[in-house]
């Protein structure tokens, strides 16, 4: 395997000396197989050789994400001490991402936050009851249900019971998170641990008042729009013209943010079947309300799009629209979408009160508010249920306000 993608002999003998030999063949063979090209070959098994060495490890063992991390770190103190510079925070998360992937790959990774014995068939039926029952997105689903086995956790380590929770025993716990989240953290963990204990009441498991939990509150007094200005959103578009793949496909997902107004998962849950080119519309299934909704595609879009799918999108057998620079290919997660865009924000120096994709959607909301479209107008083009939820939108343009404030009834009187 080495022979195939090192030329020189030295190389060649260097990775075949190292630990674990037919372990990282085995590997590399498989990342060969999902499309990694040579390049990216001779990366991966160059890092593997880091990740040996510096876990120690002779013969395949059971490995934690703790070990993995201190392992990383230690690393990094290496090379500031042998090459005199400091690596940038991707080499971190690069070194810990082949290491997990590598020993999933060997079934050596030992997974995180098992939830505890006691807890399995309560949180696996709330789980079921948050997909089935009440219709939630897989996002939300994932968020609420890692939230909730932190909380069983917590519970469990303290040799607690349901029956025996109190509320300050939930504030005890919120108390001690607020040390390592932040305030949106928290106030979705205060929101996933309501919904858990409002389900675990509905099934007689404890005795604790939902309603009584009490989170941070977020901050609520915004000064300035929640989203960049339009001067600002265009400024965005304009930056992304390079001939990468990478800003081909930011471009895509700025278009879709800022012109249609979707929602993070509704653009990574695009496919190429999505298109109609025929009719030149495509369609998308909301996040909310699961509805269909079409809309045309514009032509400075249609440009941008038709550029990605011919230089920019790998070729690969995954049938969604944007899809990972790197194998094996797969969907983007919508983390790491908003994590690219607020990158992308960041080193324009954009302000907006939000970061991320979720910016763009403001924007777009309040872009139309000023081309006097109504609230319900806004709301079904938003995919909204009603347009009580885009009323905050009107609170930034104090003209557009007027035109939608309530009509006076007691004007004829």
């Amino acid at each position: 395997m080495f022979q195939t993608i090192y030329t020189f002999q030295l190389a060649v003998h260097r990775h075949q000396s190292a630990p674990l030999r037919r372990e990282r063949e085995r590997f590399l063979e498989k990342r060969r197989d999902d499309g990694a090209n040579r390049h990216l070959l001779q990366h991966d098994a160059t890092l593997l050789i880091h990740i040996v060495d510096q876990l120690k490890i002779e013969k395949l063992r059971p490995v934690s994400n703790l070990e993995i991390k201190g392992a990383a770190r230690k690393w990094l103190r290496k090379i500031v001490k042998e090459r005199k510079t400091v690596p940038s925070e991707t080499a971190f998360y690069s070194f810990t991402g082949l290491a997990k992937r590598f020993l999933q790959f060997h079934n050596s990774f030992v997974e995180p936050k098992k939830v505890p014995t006691g807890f399995e068939p309560i949180v696996k039926r709330y789980v079921e009851f948050l997909e089935i029952d009440r219709g939630k997105h897989s996002s939300t689903v994932i968020s609420y249900r890692w939230h909730t086995v932190h909380f069983v956790n917590w519970i469990s380590l303290r040799h607690k019971e349901l029956r025996s929770l109190t509320l300050s025993d939930i504030d005890n716990y919120l108390r001690e998170q607020s040390k390592r989240w932040n305030t949106w953290t928290l106030v979705t963990a205060t929101n996933a641990v309501r919904s858990f204990l409002r389900f675990t009441r509905d099934q007689r498991l404890t005795h604790v008042i939902p309603e009584g939990v009490r989170g941070p509150r977020a901050r609520k007094r915004v000064v300035h729009a929640v989203g960049p200005s339009w001067i600002d959103v265009k400024r965005l578009l304009r930056s992304e013209s390079l001939d990468t793949p990478a800003s081909m496909r930011v471009q895509v997902l700025l278009f879709l943010f800022a012109l249609y107004g979707l929602r993070t998962s509704e653009a990574t849950g695009l496919t190429l079947n999505s298109f109609d080119w025929a009719t030149n519309t495509f369609t998308v299934r909301r996040a909310k309300n699961y509805k269909l909704q079409r809309f045309p595609i514009f032509s400075r879009f249609r440009a941008g799009l038709k550029r990605y799918l011919t230089l920019g999108r790998p070729q690969c057998s995954s049938n969604f629209l944007l899809a990972t620079l790197r194998p094996p290919y797969r969907a983007l997660k919508p983390g790491s979408v908003s994590a690219i865009i607020s990158s992308r924000m960041e080193k324009l120096n954009i302000p907006s009160y939000r970061k991320g994709a979720r910016s763009l959607r403001h924007s777009c909301a309040t872009r139309l508010l000023s081309k006097k479209m109504s609230l319900q107008q806004i709301a079904d083009y938003l995919g909204h249920s009603d347009c009580a939820s885009v009323s905050i939108y009107a609170k930034h343009d104090l003209s557009s306000l007027k035109r939608v404030v309530q009509p006076d009834l007691c004007d004829g009187l």
